[in-house]
Protein backbone atom coordinates (compact mmCIF):
# COMPACT_ATOMS: atom_id res chain seq x y z
CA UNK A 1 0.00 0.00 0.00
CA UNK A 2 1.29 3.68 -0.69
CA UNK A 3 1.63 5.56 2.30
CA UNK A 4 -0.47 9.04 1.16
CA UNK A 5 1.89 11.27 3.33
CA UNK A 6 4.86 9.88 0.87
CA UNK A 7 3.36 9.45 -2.38
CA UNK A 8 4.74 10.50 -5.50
CA UNK A 9 1.42 12.63 -6.05
CA UNK A 10 1.99 14.32 -2.58
CA UNK A 11 3.83 17.27 -3.74
CA UNK A 12 4.73 19.77 -1.18
CA UNK A 13 4.12 22.70 -3.17
CA UNK A 14 0.40 22.14 -3.43
CA UNK A 15 -1.66 25.31 -3.37
CA UNK A 16 -3.51 25.92 -0.70
CA UNK A 17 -7.27 24.82 -0.42
CA UNK A 18 -9.41 27.39 -1.48
CA UNK A 19 -12.31 26.86 0.96
CA UNK A 20 -15.01 28.20 -1.43
CA UNK A 21 -14.63 24.72 -2.97
CA UNK A 22 -16.29 23.73 0.21
CA UNK A 23 -20.21 22.78 -0.61
CA UNK A 24 -21.21 20.22 1.67
CA UNK A 25 -20.46 19.78 5.54
CA UNK A 26 -22.19 16.41 7.01
CA UNK A 27 -22.53 16.28 11.12
CA UNK A 28 -23.10 13.26 12.98
CA UNK A 29 -25.62 14.26 15.25
CA UNK A 30 -25.60 10.95 17.18
CA UNK A 31 -23.23 7.93 16.96
CA UNK A 32 -25.52 5.65 16.53
CA UNK A 33 -28.95 4.50 14.22
CA UNK A 34 -31.69 2.63 16.33
CA UNK A 35 -31.55 -0.26 13.25
CA UNK A 36 -29.54 -2.60 11.54
CA UNK A 37 -30.07 -2.93 7.61
CA UNK A 38 -28.53 -5.30 5.78
CA UNK A 39 -27.03 -3.03 3.07
CA UNK A 40 -25.60 -0.36 6.03
CA UNK A 41 -22.99 -1.04 8.66
CA UNK A 42 -25.06 0.16 11.69
CA UNK A 43 -25.48 -2.24 14.13
CA UNK A 44 -22.78 -4.14 12.56
CA UNK A 45 -20.06 -3.96 15.32
CA UNK A 46 -20.10 -2.47 18.96
CA UNK A 47 -20.31 1.69 18.96
CA UNK A 48 -20.64 3.80 22.15
CA UNK A 49 -24.01 5.98 21.77
CA UNK A 50 -23.14 9.68 22.76
CA UNK A 51 -24.51 12.66 21.09
CA UNK A 52 -22.96 16.20 19.82
CA UNK A 53 -22.88 18.57 22.24
CA UNK A 54 -24.34 22.13 21.58
CA UNK A 55 -20.08 22.60 22.17
CA UNK A 56 -18.93 21.20 19.47
CA UNK A 57 -22.36 22.53 17.10
CA UNK A 58 -20.99 26.50 18.55
CA UNK A 59 -17.19 25.21 17.16
CA UNK A 60 -18.36 24.22 13.85
CA UNK A 61 -21.15 27.22 13.89
CA UNK A 62 -17.46 29.66 14.49
CA UNK A 63 -15.98 27.72 11.72
CA UNK A 64 -18.03 27.93 9.16
CA UNK A 65 -19.17 31.30 9.84
CA UNK A 66 -14.94 32.50 9.86
CA UNK A 67 -15.31 30.96 6.11
CA UNK A 68 -18.88 32.17 5.25
CA UNK A 69 -20.04 28.76 4.32
CA UNK A 70 -23.31 29.09 2.07
CA UNK A 71 -23.30 25.57 0.86
CA UNK A 72 -25.41 22.30 1.68
CA UNK A 73 -25.66 20.56 5.86
CA UNK A 74 -26.28 17.52 6.18
CA UNK A 75 -27.30 16.41 9.74
CA UNK A 76 -27.61 12.49 9.26
CA UNK A 77 -23.88 11.50 8.78
CA UNK A 78 -23.46 7.70 9.91
CA UNK A 79 -26.64 8.22 12.14
CA UNK A 80 -30.14 8.51 12.85
CA UNK A 81 -30.58 12.59 13.13
CA UNK A 82 -33.42 12.31 15.44
CA UNK A 83 -31.94 9.86 18.22
CA UNK A 84 -30.37 13.77 19.46
CA UNK A 85 -33.35 15.54 21.11
CA UNK A 86 -31.73 18.67 20.30
CA UNK A 87 -32.06 18.71 16.67
CA UNK A 88 -34.96 21.21 17.02
CA UNK A 89 -32.11 23.79 18.58
CA UNK A 90 -29.06 23.04 16.11
CA UNK A 91 -31.21 23.62 13.24
CA UNK A 92 -32.28 26.53 14.85
CA UNK A 93 -29.04 27.75 15.62
CA UNK A 94 -27.33 26.91 11.93
CA UNK A 95 -30.78 28.73 10.29
CA UNK A 96 -29.65 31.69 12.47
CA UNK A 97 -26.40 32.44 12.28
CA UNK A 98 -25.86 30.94 8.19
CA UNK A 99 -29.15 31.83 6.70
CA UNK A 100 -28.19 30.94 3.20
CA UNK A 101 -27.00 27.44 3.62
CA UNK A 102 -29.17 24.76 2.69
CA UNK A 103 -30.07 22.66 5.94
CA UNK A 104 -31.02 18.62 5.02
CA UNK A 105 -31.00 15.56 7.13
CA UNK A 106 -32.21 11.86 6.18
CA UNK A 107 -34.34 9.66 8.65
CA UNK A 108 -35.83 6.28 9.16
CA UNK A 109 -38.77 8.22 10.40
CA UNK A 110 -39.37 5.78 13.49
CA UNK A 111 -38.25 8.55 16.19
CA UNK A 112 -40.58 10.95 14.50
CA UNK A 113 -43.78 8.92 15.20
CA UNK A 114 -46.70 11.46 14.81
CA UNK A 115 -44.32 13.81 12.14
CA UNK A 116 -44.84 16.49 14.79
CA UNK A 117 -41.01 17.00 15.03
CA UNK A 118 -40.84 16.92 11.38
CA UNK A 119 -42.71 19.96 11.49
CA UNK A 120 -41.11 21.41 14.28
CA UNK A 121 -37.93 20.94 12.44
CA UNK A 122 -38.95 22.65 9.44
CA UNK A 123 -40.09 26.08 11.67
CA UNK A 124 -36.48 25.92 13.35
CA UNK A 125 -34.87 26.56 9.46
CA UNK A 126 -34.94 22.77 7.83
CA UNK A 127 -35.39 22.95 4.50
CA UNK A 128 -35.00 18.83 3.08
CA UNK A 129 -36.23 15.95 4.99
CA UNK A 130 -35.43 12.18 3.05
CA UNK A 131 -37.50 9.81 5.43
CA UNK A 132 -36.99 6.38 4.15
CA UNK A 133 -39.60 3.16 4.86
CA UNK A 134 -37.85 0.45 5.52
CA UNK A 135 -40.60 -1.76 6.74
CA UNK A 136 -42.86 -2.43 4.05
CA UNK A 137 -45.21 -1.02 1.26
CA UNK A 138 -48.05 -0.28 3.59
CA UNK A 139 -45.23 1.36 5.86
CA UNK A 140 -44.59 3.72 2.36
CA UNK A 141 -48.56 4.02 2.35
CA UNK A 142 -49.05 5.51 6.25
CA UNK A 143 -46.48 7.78 6.03
CA UNK A 144 -47.20 8.79 2.90
CA UNK A 145 -51.13 9.83 4.24
CA UNK A 146 -49.39 11.33 7.42
CA UNK A 147 -47.52 13.78 5.13
CA UNK A 148 -50.76 14.46 2.89
CA UNK A 149 -53.05 15.41 6.00
CA UNK A 150 -49.52 17.33 7.37
CA UNK A 151 -49.53 19.49 4.26
CA UNK A 152 -52.78 20.72 4.83
CA UNK A 153 -51.45 22.35 7.87
CA UNK A 154 -48.28 23.48 6.33
CA UNK A 155 -49.40 25.48 3.29
CA UNK A 156 -45.32 25.96 2.55
CA UNK A 157 -44.32 22.06 3.17
CA UNK A 158 -43.68 20.55 -0.75
CA UNK A 159 -44.20 16.73 -0.70
CA UNK A 160 -41.75 15.61 -3.64
CA UNK A 161 -43.83 12.57 -4.04
CA UNK A 162 -46.73 14.38 -5.15
CA UNK A 163 -44.85 16.26 -7.96
CA UNK A 164 -41.88 14.15 -8.59
CA UNK A 165 -40.08 17.28 -8.57
CA UNK A 166 -38.66 20.18 -6.66
CA UNK A 167 -40.43 23.23 -5.61
CA UNK A 168 -39.82 26.86 -7.06
CA UNK A 169 -37.64 29.50 -5.55
CA UNK A 170 -34.43 29.52 -3.38
CA UNK A 171 -33.72 26.35 -1.88
CA UNK A 172 -32.65 28.36 1.38
CA UNK A 173 -36.11 28.89 1.77
CA UNK A 174 -37.79 25.46 0.85
CA UNK A 175 -40.03 22.70 3.10
CA UNK A 176 -39.15 19.82 1.15
CA UNK A 177 -40.33 15.87 2.50
CA UNK A 178 -38.72 13.12 0.17
CA UNK A 179 -40.32 9.72 1.02
CA UNK A 180 -37.95 6.79 -0.35
CA UNK A 181 -39.10 3.29 -0.79
CA UNK A 182 -36.38 1.49 0.98
CA UNK A 183 -38.43 -1.78 2.34
CA UNK A 184 -36.55 -4.55 1.35
CA UNK A 185 -32.90 -6.09 1.94
CA UNK A 186 -31.55 -6.71 -1.77
CA UNK A 187 -30.07 -2.98 -2.61
CA UNK A 188 -26.53 -3.37 -3.77
CA UNK A 189 -25.73 0.27 -2.89
CA UNK A 190 -22.29 -0.44 -1.93
CA UNK A 191 -19.47 -2.46 0.57
CA UNK A 192 -19.55 0.53 3.01
CA UNK A 193 -15.57 0.17 2.49
CA UNK A 194 -15.72 -3.42 3.70
CA UNK A 195 -17.80 -3.32 6.32
CA UNK A 196 -21.09 -4.65 4.36
CA UNK A 197 -20.97 -7.62 2.14
CA UNK A 198 -21.53 -6.53 -1.31
CA UNK A 199 -22.31 -9.37 -4.49
CA UNK A 200 -20.02 -9.28 -7.37
CA UNK A 201 -17.27 -7.54 -5.81
CA UNK A 202 -14.82 -5.51 -7.55
CA UNK A 203 -11.15 -5.31 -7.97
CA UNK A 204 -9.75 -3.43 -5.52
CA UNK A 205 -8.81 -0.47 -5.50
CA UNK A 206 -10.67 0.81 -8.19
CA UNK A 207 -8.63 3.24 -10.27
CA UNK A 208 -10.96 6.04 -9.77
CA UNK A 209 -11.22 9.53 -8.38
CA UNK A 210 -13.46 10.58 -6.15
CA UNK A 211 -15.25 14.39 -5.27
CA UNK A 212 -15.47 14.43 -1.56
CA UNK A 213 -12.52 15.49 -0.38
CA UNK A 214 -12.71 17.75 -2.27
CA UNK A 215 -16.46 19.32 -1.50
CA UNK A 216 -17.23 17.94 1.39
CA UNK A 217 -15.98 17.56 5.19
CA UNK A 218 -17.57 15.16 7.68
CA UNK A 219 -17.23 16.25 11.23
CA UNK A 220 -18.27 13.21 13.61
CA UNK A 221 -19.76 13.29 17.05
CA UNK A 222 -17.02 13.85 18.59
CA UNK A 223 -16.13 17.00 16.50
CA UNK A 224 -13.22 14.94 14.50
CA UNK A 225 -12.82 15.54 10.47
CA UNK A 226 -13.32 12.37 9.30
CA UNK A 227 -12.59 11.12 5.71
CA UNK A 228 -16.25 10.74 4.62
CA UNK A 229 -19.27 8.61 4.95
CA UNK A 230 -17.29 5.60 4.47
CA UNK A 231 -15.03 5.79 7.29
CA UNK A 232 -17.02 4.32 10.38
CA UNK A 233 -14.44 3.24 12.15
CA UNK A 234 -12.97 6.69 12.13
CA UNK A 235 -9.61 5.55 10.65
CA UNK A 236 -8.47 8.80 9.06
CA UNK A 237 -9.19 11.79 10.86
CA UNK A 238 -8.06 14.97 9.25
CA UNK A 239 -8.13 17.25 12.36
CA UNK A 240 -10.33 18.14 14.96
CA UNK A 241 -12.67 21.21 15.19
CA UNK A 242 -12.44 21.75 18.82
CA UNK A 243 -8.89 22.91 17.98
CA UNK A 244 -8.41 23.85 14.70
CA UNK A 245 -10.47 26.29 12.39
CA UNK A 246 -12.37 24.58 9.24
CA UNK A 247 -9.52 26.32 6.79
CA UNK A 248 -6.41 24.82 8.73
CA UNK A 249 -9.00 21.03 8.84
CA UNK A 250 -9.23 21.54 5.02
CA UNK A 251 -5.31 22.65 4.52
CA UNK A 252 -4.06 19.63 6.99
CA UNK A 253 -1.32 17.60 5.14
CA UNK A 254 -3.16 14.28 5.65
CA UNK A 255 -6.15 15.72 3.84
CA UNK A 256 -3.83 17.39 1.27
CA UNK A 257 -2.46 13.67 0.18
CA UNK A 258 -5.70 12.00 -0.23
CA UNK A 259 -6.99 14.64 -2.60
CA UNK A 260 -3.49 14.76 -4.75
CA UNK A 261 -4.17 10.81 -4.58
CA UNK A 262 -7.33 11.15 -5.94
CA UNK A 263 -6.56 13.19 -8.53
CA UNK A 264 -4.41 11.06 -10.77
CA UNK A 265 -6.81 8.02 -9.22
CA UNK A 266 -4.96 6.37 -7.05
CA UNK A 267 -7.08 4.73 -3.93
CA UNK A 268 -4.28 3.25 -2.61
CA UNK A 269 -5.08 4.74 0.97
CA UNK A 270 -6.73 3.57 4.18
CA UNK A 271 -10.30 3.53 3.54
CA UNK A 272 -10.36 4.30 0.10
CA UNK A 273 -8.50 1.01 -1.26
CA UNK A 274 -11.87 -1.02 0.42
CA UNK A 275 -14.29 1.50 -1.44
CA UNK A 276 -15.88 0.34 -4.24
CA UNK A 277 -18.26 3.52 -4.48
CA UNK A 278 -18.34 4.81 -8.06
CA UNK A 279 -19.37 1.38 -9.24
CA UNK A 280 -22.79 0.83 -11.05
CA UNK A 281 -25.53 -0.12 -8.75
CA UNK A 282 -27.89 -2.73 -9.65
CA UNK A 283 -31.02 -1.89 -7.59
CA UNK A 284 -31.65 1.63 -5.88
CA UNK A 285 -34.95 2.60 -3.76
CA UNK A 286 -36.96 5.22 -5.00
CA UNK A 287 -39.68 8.15 -4.69
CA UNK A 288 -42.82 6.26 -5.77
CA UNK A 289 -45.80 8.67 -6.74
CA UNK A 290 -48.46 8.77 -3.94
CA UNK A 291 -51.19 8.65 -6.13
CA UNK A 292 -51.94 8.42 -10.28
CA UNK A 293 -52.01 12.28 -10.70
CA UNK A 294 -48.65 12.79 -9.49
CA UNK A 295 -47.28 12.71 -13.10
CA UNK A 296 -49.64 14.95 -14.69
CA UNK A 297 -48.60 17.50 -11.92
CA UNK A 298 -45.31 16.97 -12.55
CA UNK A 299 -45.72 18.21 -16.38
CA UNK A 300 -48.48 20.99 -15.18
CA UNK A 301 -45.21 22.36 -12.80
CA UNK A 302 -42.73 22.16 -15.48
CA UNK A 303 -45.20 23.81 -18.54
CA UNK A 304 -45.87 26.75 -15.72
CA UNK A 305 -42.24 27.32 -15.57
CA UNK A 306 -41.64 27.54 -18.93
CA UNK A 307 -44.36 29.55 -19.39
CA UNK A 308 -43.19 32.15 -17.06
CA UNK A 309 -39.40 31.69 -18.09
CA UNK A 310 -40.86 32.99 -21.73
CA UNK A 311 -42.83 35.59 -20.09
CA UNK A 312 -40.37 37.16 -18.11
CA UNK A 313 -37.63 36.47 -21.00
CA UNK A 314 -40.14 38.48 -23.52
CA UNK A 315 -40.40 41.51 -20.75
CA UNK A 316 -36.84 42.28 -20.69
Amino acid sequence: MNNPASSPANSGDTPRYPVTELTHVELQLASWCNRSCSFCPSGKYPVAKALMSLETVERILVGLEKIAFTGTVGLHLMCEPFLNKQIVEIIRRFRTRLPQTFIRLETNGEPIKNMKKLGEAFDAGLNEALINCYGSPEQFRNRADQLLELNKSRKNMWFFNQYQDWPPGPPSTWEVVRLRAFHSDDYDLSSWAGLVERPNKPELPLPLSCNRPFRNLHINYLGQAVLCSMDWKYEVVFGDVMRQDVEGILNAPLMVAYRNNLTVKNRCMPVCERCDKGMPVARKPGYPPVDPWTIPRKYWIRAKRLYWSVINGLGK
